[in-house]
């Protein structure tokens, strides 16, 4: 029974330790949507391309959905955004 406390805690930390990365490239994605929130109404401005490449870097380094080549990768690009507020006639996209 005396051992089970650290084992406990050990699991935790490693828990905690893995989950930072997945944070921080959510974090990253959160950043670049609200960056990307006006595009039907200012264009593709240089900030969002910026945000764009922090998001895309962060999720490589989280190593999510197996990079770019892979049919889960969801990162759109600015231009992606901007070209869906022709495809969305309320402007949302």
């Amino acid at each position: 029974m005396t051992l089970r406390a650290p084992v406990l805690l050990l699991l935790a930390l490693g828990w905690l330790a893995g989950a930072s990365p997945a944070a921080a490239f959510q974090e990253e994605v959160a950043r670049y949507h609200r960056a990307v929130a006006d595009v039907c109404l200012t264009g593709v401005t240089p900030p969002m391309w910026a945000a764009y490449e922090e998001a895309r870097l962060a999720v490589e380094r989280a190593r999510y959905g197996s990079g770019r080549d892979n049919n889960f990768w969801g990162l759109k690009t600015p231009e992606g955004f901007w070209l869906d507020c022709f495809q969305a006639p309320d402007g949302k996209s």
